[in-house]
């Protein structure tokens, strides 16, 4: 069956549904030569082209490859090098963890036990290949018919690497990130531990445990208050309570959680980090409303400047509610700028893979409120300045250049409208300069 708007084919793999879409690529379904089912991740084509995106990913398929695959999606297959990249993982035929409790409410008795040893497990398995997940939630928890399965290490990276993040900002979801991830000090394998205490009271109560009606609240939250743990009781709600701990020294690691869930027994032996690798960091202060919503600002300002349209979007909201109306306009021009980018450049249909980025699309300045301005608007005034000078040619080429700007400017966001129309008007004013200079001269002349 055909889906309209599905590449064929991905490499040696036919395409057959599209899964979702996350902040670095498009999931797909597909088969390969055997039939088997298959879900395959491609990087998105304005990231493909960017060698930091292109590194993060290849460090993401050595890490997904180390992983053991109990409880997790393993990896069967791999390209950096394609033209986009992709991975290919197993496909784990089941819901999302918040799809399910968005269906049939909190999970509770042994249902709630197997998805927290489960999730533990893969924890353990992923943490001892020296890889941290970095975004543990409920819709990257899969429940198979052979148990919880952790996916999407789309932003997962090696203890032992180079930190490599998408846009410099926010690299996760907040109501389930750890208080070092948000303020800036990184993510370690406690902060892997904090999302597992998330999750499962999410699991347990229907809904986030750190609540809030807006970001700030939320990450306010997170940093200072308290989690609601309702539908937790007895070993498991002992076992959450210490793996939400603020300071991620007082959590246990991951696979100090797993004996203690088994052995019915959660001992709060805080988290080592590898002899090779420097101390978890020391808990933050805890931090106003006020604060909060700074440091939310300044994290989206981040990415939107590295060319995140999310972030982008994301700041602009913010700065609405500020009242910063002016400024919010310029950043969702941006976003929609680089949201229409693309669908200038769009393949036929009969096209069987990803196309590359066009030769003359370039990314904007990190200039916040302010979009460049427009080369062929600039290219339009001066020709038409010069043949004002020159009373000559140079009229012509000023007011075809400053019809394209000018259709440019209405559909990239970018400055240069009064410089295309400038342009236009001073070829214009020599093109009826010699009209008249034309006419004058095919009159008769008077004896």
């Amino acid at each position: 069956m055909s889906h309209p708007g599905l590449p064929e084919r991905i490499g040696p793999y036919r395409v057959v549904d599209r899964l979702g879409e996350g902040g670095m690529g498009t999931v797909y379904a597909g088969t390969d030569a055997t039939g088997r089912k298959v879900a395959i991740k491609v990087i998105r084509r304005e990231f493909a082209a960017d060698g930091r995106y292109r590194a993060r990913f290849e460090a993401e398929v050595a890490a997904a490859q180390r992983v053991r695959p109990f409880c997790t999606a393993p990896v069967l297959d791999a390209d950096p090098a394609a033209d986009p990249p992709y991975l290919v993982t197993e496909f784990v035929n089941g819901p999302s963890l918040d799809a399910a409790v968005a269906k049939d409410g909190p999970l509770r008795g042994a249902d709630l036990e197997a998805v927290a040893v489960g999730i533990a497990t893969a924890l353990t398995a992923i943490h001892d290949a020296g890889v941290v997940h970095r975004d543990l939630k409920p819709a990257n928890v899969l429940l198979s018919t052979f148990g919880p399965r952790v996916i999407d290490f789309g932003i997962a990276r090696s203890l032992d690497g180079t930190r490599l993040t998408a846009t410099g900002g926010i690299v996760g979801t907040p109501a389930f990130m750890a208080p070092e991830q948000l303020d800036g000090r990184g993510a370690t394998p406690a902060s892997d531990v904090f999302a597992w205490g998330a999750t499962v009271a999410f699991a347990a109560r229907g809904g986030p445990c750190f609540g809030g009606n807006s970001l700030p609240a939320v990450i306010h939250q997170i940093m200072s208050g308290d989690p609601d743990l309702s539908g937790l009781d007895g070993m498991l709600l002992g076992a959450v309570r210490a793996a939400l701990a603020k300071d991620p020294e007082r959590r246990p690691s991951a696979q100090s959680l797993l004996d203690g869930l088994i052995s019915g027994d959660v001992r709060h032996q805080p988290t080592q980090a590898p002899a090779a690798h420097p101390s978890t960091p020391a808990p933050a202060p805890r931090l106003a409303a006020g604060e909060a919503a700074a440091l939310v600002e300044n994290q989206y300002r981040q990415a939107a400047q590295a060319g995140d349209p999310s972030a982008m979007r994301s700041l602009a909201m913010l700065l609405t509610g500020q009242g910063r109306t002016a400024e919010a306009e310029s950043w969702n021009r941006y976003a929609d700028a680089i949201a229409a980018r693309p669908a200038a450049h769009r393949q036929p249909a009969a096209y069987h893979g990803y196309p590359t980025q066009p030769p003359h699309a370039r990314q904007y300045p990190a200039a916040p409120g302010k979009p460049p301005v427009n080369s062929l608007a600039i290219y339009a005034v001066s020709m038409g300045a010069v043949g004002l000078i020159t009373c000559g040619l140079p009229s012509i080429p000023a007011i075809i250049a400053g019809h394209m700007a000018w259709v440019r400017v209405r559909r990239s966001g970018e400055r240069g409208m009064g410089l295309a129309v400038t342009g236009i008007a001073l070829g214009w004013i020599m093109v009826a300069f010699w009209a008249l200079v034309a006419f004058g001269w095919s009159l008769p002349d008077e004896t």
